[in-house]
């Protein structure tokens, strides 16, 4: 087993607080996003390091209402507005290691819906570019005295 229990909880209350399910707009479908799956994923790619990194990103965003004194409860425990609010100030926290920690929490999230076809048919993302007229420089015929 790779997350405790109540890791788990704070996982996915995390990654629903960056991404709002049902909102509208692109927002992911109820159940679209497979949030602990891609976690998961990353941290079992991850070396000893970043795995302490997820971790530890988990641990602080989960007690982040009790550590910034929000509220008496952990992260679970926030209406979905609230939890979205606070992980927002952390992304702007004075010390750089929470700063860190949430956005690699972040970066797990954009993980998570990048990874489902539907959500990027939704966004554009994997649209062809537009094909770019190539310019050539002008040659020259004579030469310029």
């Amino acid at each position: 087993m790779t997350f405790t229990s109540v890791e788990r909880r704070w996982i996915t209350a995390t990654m629903e607080a960056f991404a709002h399910e049902g909102a509208p707009g692109l927002s992911p479908r109820p159940g679209e996003v497979d949030w602990l799956g891609t976690v998961e994923a990353m941290y079992l790619a991850s070396n000893p390091r970043g795995r302490l990194g997820v971790r530890l990103g988990v641990l602080f965003a989960g007690l982040a209402p009790l550590w910034t004194l929000t509220a008496l409860c952990t992260l679970p425990g926030l209406p979905l507005g609230r939890r979205t609010e606070l992980l927002s100030k952390l992304l702007y926290h004075r010390w750089f290691a929470v700063r860190g920690l949430v956005l690699l929490l972040k970066l797990a999230a954009s993980f998570a819906l990048l990874g489902v076809r539907a959500v990027r048919d939704r966004s554009g993302y994997d649209r062809a570019a537009p094909q770019v007229r190539k310019r050539h420089l002008p040659v020259l015929t004579r030469a310029v005295a």
